[in-house]
Parts: structure tokens; sequence; C-alpha cells
């Protein structure tokens, strides 16, 4: 039997996120409904087109029209065939862990990240280390000892995530170029869940990892983060190597088969404008990006952070003795505000802020935030 561990942040976030007045645990950019994408005077079209379409399996390694959109995402010679379409990013990360990892091979994740990126591998029988990211070090990777690590334990597969969660730091085309160089020179694979892409703020012209060059360079995405769609549950994994692909389509046969056509159909409608979507959601995350900053600059250093250039979350350290964990349920149970306690992210001391819900959810939240602050903190 696969032994797996509790999926902490989701579990917390399943608990309390339908009983709260103030959502700043939310990690997508408030979401839309596909009137408020597609032009009014398409959605007659594009009804009569949904509404009298057989649902069938359809395509079952997804729609040309929507493999051709997600490719146009990354560009620089990345075609449809380079695209292979799962359920969400997270079916997208578990079909290449599922794909990628062997039994005793050495993987070495990022962290802070996403629970799943270091679980998984676990689960499959990978042996899991992590490397950790520093705010004193504005979260930027120590590159001589990446390069120990894996030489020393003979990594197979590197994890990153980028923009990443909880953090909202980037690694931006420098650092990733000398990250994939480090990778081809080790021969080693490089995974980057890359889901908030491409939602950059401060962070400009920032490239996929998949396109550097290198052939064992693989990254995630979905339509959830950036695009506002969670409810499509509609994800992809984007890499150049063509062997991987088919190793990819050979075990997505045993636990997906297809896509809903309505997810596929109703995403490409998404990407292909995409353009309005993203600059709302620009729009929306650096508006609370901006009211997070001063709500922190007010506390005279009790909060502190490294401000996001790009996705829709942040982490901020509390300089107080305080357990963030029973804080954080605190404020859900007693106060209705829903943030992520950084013990779920093996950092006691700091929460996950997401930025890019209703600037309601923003503002209201952080009052009581830091009016629960002052309250605990002055005795």
């Amino acid at each position: 039997m696969v032994k797996q561990e509790p999926f902490g942040v989701e579990q917390f976030m399943d608990k309390y996120e339908t009983s709260i007045q103030f959502n700043m645990g939310e990690t997508c950019v408030d979401s839309l409904r596909m009137k408020d994408i597609i032009p009014e005077s398409e959605q007659a079209a594009a009804t009569d087109a949904l509404l009298g379409t057989k649902l069938v399996y359809g395509h079952i390694r997804g729609s040309p029209e929507l493999k051709k959109e997600i490719a146009r995402l990354y560009g620089e010679g990345i075609t449809a065939d380079d695209v292979v379409i799962t359920n969400g990013a997270i079916g997208a990360n578990f079909l290449l862990f599922y794909s990628l990892v062997e039994k005793g091979g050495h993987v070495l994740v990022m962290e802070p990240s996403y629970q799943q990126l270091s679980s998984v591998p676990q689960m499959f029988g990978g042996d899991v280390d992590t490397f950790r990211v520093l705010l004193e070090n504005d979260y930027l990777p120590d590159l001589a000892a990446l390069e120990k690590e894996i030489t020393e334990k003979k990594t197979k597969l590197l994890v990153i995530n980028n923009p990443n969660n909880p953090t909202g730091c980037v690694w931006e085309n420098d650092v990733m170029e000398r990250i994939v160089e480090l990778c081809r020179k080790l021969d080693v694979t490089l995974m980057c869940d890359e889901v908030y892409r491409p939602l950059y703020h401060e962070a400009k012209d920032t490239k996929s990892v998949v396109c550097y060059g290198y052939d064992k360079t693989v990254s995630t995405g979905s339509m959830s983060k950036a695009f506002s769609l969670a409810g499509l549950r509609l994800g992809w994994i984007v890499t150049k190597n063509a062997e991987l692909v088919e190793a990819l389509y050979e075990k997505r046969d045993y636990n997906t088969i297809s896509v809903l056509m309505v997810d596929d159909m109703l995403a490409t409608l998404a990407l292909q404008n995409k353009e309005r979507i993203l600059e709302r959601g620009h729009r929306i995350c650096l508006r609370n990006l901006d009211a997070i900053e001063r709500a922190i600059d007010g506390l005279n250093g009790m909060l502190q952070w490294k401000r996001p250039r790009g996705g829709s979350t942040c982490f901020v350290k509390i300089n107080a003795s305080i357990n963030t964990l029973e804080m954080a349920t605190e404020l859900a149970t007693q106060h209705g505000v829903l943030l992520v306690p950084g013990e779920l992210f093996n950092e006691p001391g700091s929460v996950r802020i997401g930025f890019g819900n209703s600037e309601r959810d923003i503002e209201e939240g952080l009052k009581i935030l830091l009016q629960w602050l002052t309250n605990n903190t002055s005795k």
C-alpha cells in the first residue's frame, strides 16, 4: 500500500474556507465567470457551440485548439506537440512524478513550496531532500550549495516553483539560466511548477524553464491561478523532450483518459481572450499588494517580507513570540479571516497571505489581523 502524509495546506484550507468572511488564504486571482471573459458580441455563438456539443470523450490528448493556445503562452519554439493536457496543475505534477520518479532515485525540492512537490515523489519511492531559500537572501538560491548537494547525492530530479508559492519570489532569467546550465552540466532533469506564470508584476519578460534550450526541462501550469478559472480543473505539462511526452501519455491512460470536453472548450475560449484576464489580474494583485505593504510598514518592523514580483501569494514573517498555527486557527474560527500558517510550510512564525482575492477580502482581513496582533503582542 502506498503511504502518504496528510496534505496539510489543503486540509487547513478545506476546513475553514467555506465558513469565513474574509479570505486571505486563497491562492487564485479572484475567480471569473465566462461571460466576464468572452466579448458580448461573441457570447451567443459560444453558448450555441457549447450547448450543441455532444458530450463524448472528445480529443483524448486534448483538442488541437487548446494545445495551440497553451503553446502560445510559452513561445520560443514551443508547439502543440510539446503540450500534455491534465486535470489541473495538481494532476500535472502527479503525472510527472508518476512518470519520472524511480524507487531510490534522489529528488531535490525547493522549500518553502507547495507540499505536493515533495510529498508525491516520496509516495513513488523517491529519496527526497529539500533545499531551503531564505528571506534574508531574498529567497534566491545558493547555487554553490545546490551544486554540491546535487553532486554528492547524485540527484536525478530537481524540483522548483517559479513564481513561488508561498513567497511570491521570482527567479528571473539570469538566475534561471544558471540553474538550467547547472542541470545540463550534471545531467539532471529540472521540473518547474509554473502554475502562477505568466502573472508577473515587477518581474518582466521572464522566460519559462523550457525556453533555455535544454530538453530535460519540464513546466507545469493550469487555468486556476493566473487565469482565475480554478473551476475548470484543467492543467498541462510542457516539455521539448519527446521521449518524456510519450512516457507521460502511457501513464496518463491509466488515470485520466481525457479531460472534460466542456473544460477543454472553455479553457480554449479563455486563452483566446487571455490579455483581458491577465490585465485584470495584474490590476487586482498590484492594488492588494500595495495595501499589504502599507500594513507592514505601519507596524514598525513587527512584520517582515520580500515584496512579491509575481504570483498571488506572499509570505510574511511575524517578529514576535506567536504560535502562528494557533493564531491562524483563532482568526478563522473566531474572527472570520482565513490565512495559512507557516507551520504548513515548515516555517513557523510566518503566514501565507493570498493577495489575488477581492479588495474587500484583503483590506478587511488585514484590519482584523493587525488588530489581533496589536492585542496579542502588547501584553
